[in-house]
């Protein structure tokens, strides 16, 4: 996959979702769940989000371009040692209640 097909894929993905919170907004302003007086803010904050999530697969795509291939390997390393560290770990299974350890008595 070329990196201008991502992407075109990703602007319109965007476009779509802005577009779809836009509609929602002013549906909530037509049926008074949205104050009129909130709704520069919902748009605005709309807006913003639409930008961050527009600039950020360029400015992850610039960086990737720039580092080097042990840099690569070595961001690859951390974020598998992260993923391990944060993964669940079981719980050590405790021993039967019948049986006996060395050193015990019945009572």
């Amino acid at each position: 996959m070329n990196g201008s097909n991502l992407m075109h894929w990703w602007m319109n993905l965007v476009g779509s979702l802005a577009t779809i919170a836009l509609i929602l907004t002013a549906l909530g302003v037509m049926l008074g769940i949205v104050k009129p007086a909130d709704v520069l803010g919902h748009i605005a904050a709309i807006l913003g989000i639409v930008m961050l999530l527009l600039m950020f697969p360029g400015l992850l795509m610039c960086a990737w371009s720039g580092m080097s291939l042990w840099d690569r390997i070595g961001l690859v390393a951390i974020g598998i040692g992260a993923w391990q560290l944060l993964r669940p770990r079981r719980q050590q299974r405790k021993g039967k209640k019948g049986r006996l350890k060395a050193g015990q008595e019945l009572d």
